[in-house]
């Protein structure tokens, strides 16, 4: 790996963004944007964002009404597009209640996982606690691990600290369990719909680009509980993931080349909990010239860092 790297001062980049003028418009149609689809709260530029989602919904009615005309002509004949503004108040709505112990329990649980943060983090862990002593069940472990998955705190996961309170014996049933069907399944594998769809060209609707955020989210996620728990597996772990990014993924052109990055990812943010020389050195010997410079500055932020 001889390539070179020129390094340039964030504060550059810092001060090119803070010239940059959006008008109020497009900042109130980004926030409401932001507030359907979540995941663009840090990645994209207002105005892009806001026209591409505009550009795609105009697209797609244009041709559904190529295909359907007779739809959109009864559509509008039978007064319906009226309707769409209408509040649904009104509506039956049916509610099957569920008044189990068991059912009460889940509740109270989740209560208890939404209201979680660093501040009452004592508080809420007690009550928690004393939940799982008296309902030691697999379906509220899988709640708790359904939390983990999609919380956005890195390293610091509140969640996490929630499964020291299953009894040990069960706890380790429960990752073993776990643990063999991402190994043996490749869970760290992107979804097919991942493979399929070059989601940073945003050619699809935002919501599968927001799949794909959540999806990277657990991973990273669940990568950090096996360090704490299955640490002497780790380096098989970042073995398979690494074998599969160089067998099928590296000079494949059917790949998109964020794929790349995203095992890189996960190798990089292993490697900050669990030192592998061996898997850096492998890291180390690829040629870069040909990588994004994406994938490049991960290349190196292992490789300096390890």
């Amino acid at each position: 790996m001889d390539d070179k790297v020129i390094k340039i001062d964030l504060s550059i980049f810092q001060n090119r963004y803070n010239v940059v003028n959006v008008p109020d418009n497009i900042l109130k149609k980004a926030d409401a944007l932001k507030k359907s689809c979540s995941c663009f709260d840090s990645f994209y530029d207002p105005k892009m964002i806001w026209e591409k989602k505009l550009y795609n919904k105009k697209e797609k009615h244009l041709q559904h009404q190529q295909h359907h005309p007779q739809q959109h002509t009864n559509y509008v004949a039978n007064g319906a597009g009226a309707c769409a503004t209408t509040s649904n108040k009104g509506r039956f709505h049916i509610i099957i209640p569920d008044f189990s112990d068991t059912s009460s329990t889940k509740r109270a649980l989740i209560g208890y996982l939404n209201k979680l943060t660093t501040r009452n983090k004592e508080v809420i862990y007690e009550k928690i606690k004393g939940m799982i002593d008296t309902n030691h069940t697999e379906e509220l472990f899988l709640i708790i691990w359904s939390y983990i998955k999609i919380t956005e705190s890195g390293n610091d996961n509140l969640y996490i600290k929630l499964l020291d309170y299953f009894d040990s014996a069960f706890l380790q049933v429960m990752l073993d369990k776990l643990w063999n069907n991402y190994i043996q399944q490749k869970e760290w594998i992107p979804p097919k719909f991942i493979f399929d769809n070059n989601l940073l060209l945003l050619n699809n609707e935002y919501e599968l680009y927001c799949d794909y955020v959540k999806w990277k989210k657990g991973i990273h996620n669940i990568n950090i509980i096996w360090v704490k728990y299955k640490h002497q597996d780790i380096p098989r772990l970042l073995d398979d993931i690494y074998d599969y990014l160089t067998g099928e993924c590296l000079g494949n052109p059917n790949i998109h080349k964020y794929i790349i990055d995203i095992f890189m990812e996960q190798i990089l943010k292993i490697l900050n909990l669990y030192p592998y020389p061996s898997i850096v050195e492998k890291i180390r010997s690829l040629d870069i010239k040909s990588f994004d410079s994406s994938t490049k500055f991960l290349i190196y932020t292992i490789i300096e860092n390890k």
